[in-house]
């Protein structure tokens, strides 16, 4: 695959569709990405595939914002159904035993960009290599259609400038190509589950309009994937990592502990002990979480000793389906905490400074939390506000460290989000 895979999908999640904005386009606050290997993709191979799909596969910047939203919608929804259909037939006929993990890209074995994370905010957005946190609630594998349509749609086909029905149209589109993101991705399921999880991804939108084209064109192809657990989702995510670990960012030990301890590769005594306290925090969700800010960088000192975390809040949905009303699909209750060891976000909305000793102390009282009030008294003892004396002199330290950690990838951090809680 090419190189400049995370460079677009950094360009997606940061373009048109950011929250805040007019769209909306994941299921959930973070997701895993897979590529399909060109030597299984039909776009490649077969010419004879894109000669016939070409008229399906039109982009709303060729409109020029002419069409209105409902126009688009139809047109777009039946060339989509359209090219579904004729991929369906095309892959079916060529891998007649279905898809099996050597269909996605290893990354040529040292590609770190084969297998990315996506972290989706209200005010943040980030894309990091490897998979980074717990199990998510989707993902995507992406064939060269879905990624040159990507890029087309929301980079090089994007006016700035354009009014709300090409800003519309473009989110709509996109909602094709993450759904057929997602199809790939339970193409490698069994055939007699794929409706179950989808269902499970868009519950309240399953039979919407624009979903029912989905489960209609959900074939009965087989999967090459032996199964021999029940949550079938979960085991092939673990089953791609394991057969892609060169490529996979290592094992994610503060996320998903599959070994006891869970220590992860290269930590100091300090670091170790500091892990296991807050590991906890990524493991139980719960409405503690709701009131946490989306990113909030955690210090822990031990005299001149500091280690930095992340702490990243996902909001669960029952979907996020619509352009509009997503409070209404909040579900609180669910709510996660994905614990990164460093920096993860371009946008800190707030930061906590704590002694190691206090680390667990700070901790119970974090998941003790209820209410917004709660997790004041949290910030009046652990928190940096914008009107502490020492907030410049800690955020000057965050951006030193992050350039010690991360020569080539640190830069200042806009602060223009940070909360004073």
């Amino acid at each position: 695959m090419l190189d400049e895979a995370q460079y677009f999908v950094m360009t997606f999640i940061r373009g048109p569709v950011c929250r805040g904005q007019i769209a909306v386009n994941v299921i959930e606050d973070h997701f895993f990405v897979a590529f399909l290997d060109p030597d299984a993709d039909l776009s490649i191979k077969d010419s004879d595939f894109l000669r016939e799909a070409q008229q399906e596969l039109n982009l709303p910047a060729e409109h020029l914002s002419q069409l209105s939203p409902g126009e688009f919608f139809f047109q777009y929804n039946t060339e989509q159904h359209d090219y579904v259909k004729l991929r369906n037939r095309y892959y079916a006929a060529a891998y007649p035993e279905g898809a099996g993990l050597e269909s996605l890209w290893d990354g040529d074995g040292s590609n770190p960009n084969a297998m990315l994370t996506i972290f989706r905010h209200w005010n943040n957005a980030s894309v990091i290599q490897g998979w980074t946190g717990g199990w998510p609630k989707t993902a995507w594998v992406i064939d060269y259609p879905i990624f040159e349509r990507i890029y087309s749609d929301l980079v090089a086909g994007f006016d700035v400038f354009g009014n709300i029905a090409h800003q519309a149209s473009t989110r709509l589109y996109m909602d094709h190509l993450r759904m057929q993101g997602e199809n790939n991705f339970l193409d490698l399921l069994p055939a007699d589950r794929r409706q179950e999880v989808h269902a499970s991804w868009y519950i309240g939108a399953t039979y919407g309009l624009n979903y029912r084209w989905v489960d209609e064109l959900r074939d009965e192809r087989p999967t090459a994937v032996k199964f021999t657990r029940a949550d079938v989702k979960v085991e092939l995510l673990q089953r791609i990592l394991k057969a892609n670990v060169a490529v996979a960012g290592g094992p994610d030990r503060l996320n998903r502990c599959d070994t006891i301890p869970c220590v992860r590769p290269g930590t100091t005594a300090f670091e170790v002990v500091v892990d296991a306290i807050l590991e906890p925090l990524a493991a139980v969700k719960g409405l503690w979480v709701a009131p946490l800010p989306e990113v909030s960088c955690l210090r822990v000192s031990n005299g001149d000793t500091k280690i930095t975390y992340t702490l990243v809040h996902n909001l669960a949905h029952i979907n996020v389906a619509y352009m509009f009303d997503e409070d209404a699909r909040l579900v609180p209750a669910d709510d996660t905490v994905t614990l990164v060891r460093g920096y993860l976000g371009s946008y800190p909305n707030f930061a906590f400074d704590v002694d190691h000793t206090e680390v667990i102390e700070f901790r119970d009282t974090l998941m003790a939390v209820t209410d917004a009030a709660g997790l004041e008294a949290v910030v009046d003892r652990w928190g940096v506000r914008r009107t502490d004396p020492d907030f410049w002199s800690t955020m000057d330290w965050f951006v030193e460290d992050f350039r010690g950690r991360q020569p080539t990838a640190a830069g200042l951090f806009d602060l223009g989000r940070y909360e004073n809680l």
